[in-house]
């Protein structure tokens, strides 16, 4: 500042010495014609020299009457360095013609000369007159942007404002809404931006570099704010302007985050997909962890299992043993949901449930998460979840199994052979025994034979409890059927079996159980049959894409509230000697087809009927 008002002083004490200068020559002439001979009139000297006085004169009163105006001191000595030039270059102008006439023609011309100042001040007077064209013409350009701008003030409801920088940030104008949220006040929008707000930094980015940024105003509402450069030039000691516009963007951020919650979500319905697909534990655990970077886009993470590490991105060892120890059933009571933390170091970490034993752990540098990204994370740990159980159901499934092969193996081979030794060697004993010891043997056969019954009737249910591990084939069903009917005629001589023909002839999808399928409800029809001579009609019929197989009898039927309970493992009439396994047997197998059997009464025989629809193979 100092600096600049030295220059302005010294500005205006050069027009002023250049009046003084200029008024030397006509006061040297008034005192040489009033004093010297040919003696001369005052007056008429006075006369003769008054525009020579007069215009240094104006020199001397206008550097006296800048020095006691306001203005800046750019357009002060701005001002002073115009009159110096124009007076230097007519004196130059003038000098080169008064040089070119006494030196070169030898001969002094005081009109030509006088004349040649009259051109020269019409040329200087053209350049003052574009100059102020020039002027008025900015003059009127600049009114008209403010008139745009006026209107756009008034009809916009962001609040807009123009901002001069002069030290500090100034409100030159502004409409109602920026009035009425920050009054004459603008510091508090431009503190946010991203890099320092003042003239020298707006100047330097020049009227092209509109910046834009988001500005936390303390409340729950999201702001863009906008600050473009007006007529921003090199000249440092020009005004800086600015347009500062506040765009309260809540509801665009809303959606483009709704947006961005949605894309998260199908994300996660496709790793959910993906982790029905996994066989391990492991793969399990990676794939969440992908997952998880595209929700949250961590810093690291990690899976913990029993408070072992088993998995990571960027993390050896748990992020925050205390998150843990709150989510984790029987620590701190919490609703069981995620749960953020800053731990030391300033990081924020997301502790995310999968289980009694396990969490996801995600650490990042944001000072918070969304609610949309923590209850992806919330729904990925469900995933997570759910996949852990399914594999443990697996591999107790898969342990079933091969217990099952091994009582399977052990009842076909073992028990089976056992059995049939003891009923072959009580034949051989037959010729050996007497009336005594023949009735003790016909008890042994007996026993022989059911237990033969109860180990191939054991061997059926290990098998069909082992429906999703059947490898079905197309098998034609009329064969089947027949094949069974004949042996139960052979079995129960006392009852009539009747076969409605023609069976269809297709092919159903089963293996070889479906033999058993129709052997027990044959069984089933006979001797669950309360009537003196057992009447069983099989009959099948095409429904479409299925075979319905019925298996009816002249019994006393199934009451209709014990049909569904009558499927059920160990289920029996009170007069049944049977296992109360059959049933139940056949239920599993057909559903294993993905078909189903249903119970209705039998219209004319009137017993039950028992229909069995099978899937056709075309």
């Amino acid at each position: 500042m100092e600096a600049t008002s030295f220059r302005r002083r010294v500005a205006l004490l050069a027009v002023a010495l250049l009046g003084v200068l200029l008024l030397a020559p006509p006061i040297l002439d008034i005192w040489q014609d009033w004093t010297q001979p040919p003696f001369k009139p005052l007056w008429s000297t006075l006369l003769e020299n008054i525009t020579s006085l007069v215009l240094p004169g104006v020199l001397v009163l206008g550097s006296v009457w800048l020095a006691r105006r306001d203005w800046k001191d750019r357009y002060v000595y701005g001002a002073a360095e115009w009159a110096i030039a124009i007076v230097v270059g007519h004196a130059v102008v003038l000098g080169w013609i008064l040089f070119q006439q006494a030196y070169v023609q030898g001969d002094l011309k005081p009109y030509f000369i006088a004349m040649d100042g009259i051109v020269l001040s019409a040329d200087v007077a053209l350049g003052v007159g574009v100059y102020n064209a020039r002027s008025r013409r900015n003059r009127d350009r600049l009114e008209r942007e403010r008139d745009r701008l006026s209107a756009l003030y008034e009809n916009s409801t962001d609040p807009i404002a123009t901002v001069r920088f002069d030290g500090d940030a100034i409100v030159e104008a502004a409409n109602g809404a920026f009035r009425e949220r920050f009054g004459e006040g603008v510091a508090d929008v431009l503190a946010d931006a991203p890099r320092e707000m003042t003239a020298d930094t707006v100047r330097e980015s020049g009227v092209d570099g509109t910046l834009e940024y988001e500005w936390d105003a303390g409340d729950d509402r999201d702001y863009r704010v906008s600050v473009t450069p007006i007529d921003a030039d090199d000249d440092a000691d020009e005004d800086v302007r600015v347009h500062v516009r506040v765009a309260d963007i809540t509801d665009q951020t809303e959606l483009v985050r709704e947006a961005e919650a949605r894309e998260r979500l199908e994300h996660l319905h496709r790793v959910a997909s993906d982790l029905a697909s996994v066989d391990t534990a492991d793969s399990a655990y990676e794939r969440a962890l992908n997952a998880l970077r595209s929700t949250i886009a961590f810093d690291e993470a990690c899976v913990v299992v029993d408070g072992d590490t088993v998995a990571g991105r960027g993390a050896e060892t748990t992020l925050d043993r205390t998150g843990i120890e709150r989510v984790q059933t029987g620590a701190v009571p919490s609703d069981g949901g995620a749960i953020t933390r800053t731990v030391d170091g300033g990081e924020t970490v997301l502790t995310v449930p999968v289980g009694d034993d396990a969490v996801l752990q995600a650490g990042v540098t944001e000072s918070s998460l969304r609610d949309s990204q923590v209850t992806a994370a919330e729904l990925l740990g469900t995933h997570l979840r759910e996949t852990r159980q399914r594999l443990d159901r697996e591999d107790r499934l898969r342990d079933q199994r091969e217990r099952l092969e091994l009582l399977n193996r052990t009842f076909r081979h073992d028990l089976m052979n056992d059995a049939n030794v003891i009923d072959a060697r009580a034949s051989l004993l037959g010729e050996h025994v007497d009336e005594t010891g023949a009735e003790y043997l016909a008890t042994v056969q007996e026993r022989a034979g059911e237990m033969g019954e109860r180990i191939e009737t054991m061997r059926s249910l290990m098998k069909a409890v082992e429906g999703e591990d059947h490898d079905l084939t197309p098998m034609p069903a009329a064969t089947a059927m027949k094949a069974q009917v004949d042996d139960a005629r052979g079995t129960y001589r006392g009852a009539a079996f009747e076969v409605e023909a023609p069976l269809p002839d297709v092919d159903v999808l089963a293996d070889d159980l479906l033999a058993d399928v129709f052997q027990n409800l044959l069984a089933n029809a006979v001797e669950h049959n309360t009537a003196d001579a057992p009447h069983v009609r099989i009959s099948a019929e095409r429904d479409g894409e299925d075979l319905l197989v019925t298996v009816a009898d002249n019994g006393s039927g199934v009451d209709p509230d014990r049909r569904d309970a009558v499927f059920d493992l160990g289920e029996k009439g009170e007069a049944s000697g049977g296992t109360g396994i059959g049933l139940n047997i056949c239920k599993r197998i057909v559903d294993s087809y993905g078909g189903d059997i249903t119970i209705t009464e039998a219209d004319d025989l009137g017993g039950a009927a028992f229909t069995v629809r099978l899937p056709i193979v075309e």
